[in-house]
C-alpha cells in the first residue's frame, strides 16, 4: 500500500537532479458545468511519503499557479504535521474539512501516482491502461474530495515489469472544487506522462507548467 507512494517520492527525487526533461500529458478532462478556479483559494497537494520530493512538488506548482493569476498554497503549510497518503478516520476527515474552511480553501489539487511501467525501447505502452478514459468520469469513481483525498489509491491494472531498467510514470492531477455539492465537486482530471525519470532534469518545474497550461484552456 505504501510502495505506490515511495515510488512517487522516488520519481519525484529523481526528476529533480537529472539532465534533460520528458514529461508530456496524455489526457485531459474537464467538468465544463463548474466555474473556473481563478479568484478562489486553492491548495495544491502531492500523495507522497517522501517530505522533500512533496514540498518541491507543490512548491513549484503554486509557484507556477501564481503566475498566472492563481492563489494557492501548498498543502505542508496548511497541513505541516499530516501525512498525505495516510487513510483517514471519520473524525480525521472532519478536522480536514474544518482546517480547509478555517483556511478560506475552495478548490484542492491532488497528484498521485496512478501507474508504474517497467519497460523494453521496444515495446509499445500499456494500451489497457489508456483505455480507462473517460469511462470513470462523472460516475463515482472519484467521488467528492474527502472521498478520494482519505482513500490510498491503487491501480487495478497489472503492472509488467520487463527486462531493462527504463521506467514509464504516469501521474494523475485532479482538481476539486469544495464549493460544489459532492458530486459536483470533481472540476478536471490531468494525466501526465514521466518517461525514463534517469534522464529527465527539471521535471517538476515542466510538470507544473503543463498542469498549469491544462487548467488555463
Amino acid at each position: 500500500m505504501k510502495t505506490k507512494y515511495r515510488l512517487l517520492g522516488t520519481l519525484m527525487v529523481l526528476i529533480l537532479f537529472s539532465s534533460c526533461s520528458s514529461v508530456k500529458v496524455t489526457d485531459s478532462w474537464r467538468n465544463l458545468e463548474i466555474p473556473k478556479i481563478k479568484g478562489k483559494k486553492v491548495m495544491v497537494v502531492s500523495k507522497t511519503d517522501d517530505q522533500t520530493a512533496r514540498i518541491r512538488f507543490e512548491n513549484d506548482l503554486v509557484e507556477n499557479l501564481n503566475k498566472k493569476g492563481y492563489h494557492s498554497v501548498e498543502s505542508y503549510v496548511v497541513f505541516p504535521k499530516s501525512s498525505p497518503t495516510k487513510e483517514l478516520t471519520e473524525s480525521e476527515t472532519l478536522e480536514i474539512k474544518k482546517k480547509l474552511k478555517n483556511n478560506g480553501i475552495d478548490v484542492v489539487i491532488v497528484t498521485v501516482l496512478k501507474h508504474c511501467e517497467e519497460y523494453t525501447k521496444t515495446t509499445s505502452k500499456n494500451d489497457s491502461f489508456y483505455a480507462i478514459y473517460p469511462s470513470y468520469y462523472g460516475l463515482g469513481y472519484y467521488r467528492g474530495f474527502y472521498g478520494y483525498y482519505g482513500t490510498v489509491y491503487m491501480d487495478s491494472e497489472p503492472v509488467t515489469v520487463l527486462t531493462e531498467n527504463a521506467k514509464k510514470y504516469i501521474l494523475e492531477t485532479v482538481v476539486y472544487d469544495l464549493t460544489q455539492p459532492e458530486e459536483k465537486q470533481l472540476l478536471s482530471v490531468i494525466t501526465t506522462e514521466i518517461d525514463d525519470p534517469q534522464t529527465l532534469g527539471t521535471v517538476s518545474i515542466d510538470f507544473s507548467k503543463k498542469v498549469v497550461k491544462e487548467l488555463n484552456k
